[in-house]
Order: C-alpha cells, then sequence, then structure tokens
C-alpha cells in the first residue's frame, strides 16, 4: 500500500469514527466520485458536531 493510499484509508477510517460517514462501504470506495448532495451532508455533519463543542461566544 503506497502512502497516498494508506492516507486515504487513515481519512476514512476518521471520518466514519466522527460519524461523518455512515456507511462503511464508502471506506472501500474512497477514489469513487460522489454526488454533491453527499459532500454536503457530510460537510453539514462535520459543522454540528464542531459547533456543539464550543460553548457560547459571551
Amino acid at each position: 500500500m503506497t502512502a497516498s493510499e494508506e492516507r486515504k484509508r487513515m481519512i476514512g477510517q476518521m471520518a466514519k469514527e466522527a460519524g461523518i460517514i455512515e456507511d462503511p462501504q464508502w471506506l472501500d470506495r474512497l477514489d469513487e466520485p460522489v454526488p454533491l448532495w453527499v459532500v454536503l451532508d457530510m460537510m453539514l455533519k462535520w459543522i454540528d458536531r464542531s459547533e456543539s463543542r464550543e460553548g457560547p461566544y459571551d
């Protein structure tokens, strides 16, 4: 496995553990293009999770 493939696998695993990727089959298809709605769904989940950890700005 090349360093690039290992990095992709690590990123996919981290996304799965963080709950951003819910379907484990995506880990076998990391090089496949995905529809824009899938990317947007993952980003919105990530934003929701990151905002909930922060406290109020006041």
